[in-house]
């Protein structure tokens, strides 16, 4: 193997001000056709204008969060919409500038899903939507924090530029990705391994879930307990052995569920 990529549930980014936006680079692609437009080529808006990350173009009172904390006295801070721009992030100059009849504080409160729609002329955004969509993400907004994701979110936000590589030679290593994933979205979390695995990659995941178990190709269970009493391979081979003649604890499971 020529690259090892180790995708855990860890948080995305190191503060609140990164997003899904600013993680796929989308949110850049989609300010530089802000900076575009008539309207902010005559007031001389850049594409920096609509960071919310800069102080030119955001509120003045939440500082481009969207919202404010008050501080509540012997008890945690409580997170409030800010009350001058109720959520949108910018100053009332900068939302003047739309583009196909919205602001940037719409796309950034838009679900992906939806935002695809506006950029059928924009390939590489397009592009990029449609591999969140295929992660099966789409429902998720380009301001959403990724802080903020869960750890099946962001394990699959994490694979978003793996899709446009060539993955011979590659290994992918997973830490129970199906955590906290409805079983629907485990059915799509198969389908991005089974593209991954159709572009040449190879996989390794660590899982309690049936579900990803029987659509493995091979098996290491590892037992024959927990914590201190686990920790040794108690089987190992392919599926089909395993549900033939393996006698652990996990196959009379797999028997009863396949």
């Amino acid at each position: 193997m020529k690259r090892i990529i180790s995708v855990d549930a860890s948080p995305i980014g190191k503060n609140n001000r990164s997003s899904v936006g600013t993680y796929t680079q989308i949110f850049d692609q989609i300010r530089h056709l802000f900076s575009e437009t008539a309207l902010s080529k005559r007031m001389h808006f850049t594409a920096s204008r609509f960071s919310y990350n800069t102080k030119e173009g955001v509120c003045p009172t939440c500082k481009g969060l969207g919202r404010v904390s008050l501080d509540v006295q012997f008890l945690p801070n409580i997170d409030l919409v800010c009350p001058t721009c109720h959520g949108k992030r910018y100053n009332d100059e900068t939302l003047t500038v739309q583009w196909k009849n919205h602001s940037i504080s719409d796309f950034l409160n838009m679900p992906i899903e939806q935002a695809i729609n506006y950029f059928d002329e924009e390939l590489e955004i397009k592009e990029k939507m449609a591999q969140l969509i295929h992660l099966g993400l789409g429902y998720l907004k380009l301001g959403e924090e990724t802080l903020a994701l869960s750890g099946g979110e962001a394990q699959r936000l994490k694979l978003v530029s793996e899709f446009t590589r060539n993955q011979n030679k590659t290994l992918f290593i997973f830490d129970e990705p199906s955590t906290g994933l409805h079983p629907l979205d485990i059915q799509a979390l198969l389908h991005i391994f089974d593209a991954l695995l159709e572009n040449g990659a190879s996989i390794i995941y660590l899982e309690h879930d049936l579900d990803m178990i029987a659509n493995s190709d091979y098996i290491i269970e590892m037992g024959p307990s927990s914590g201190s009493q686990g920790g040794k391979i108690v089987w190992q081979g392919d599926r089909t052995s395993f549900l033939s003649s393996a006698n652990t604890k996990t196959s009379k499971y797999l028997k009863n569920y396949s």
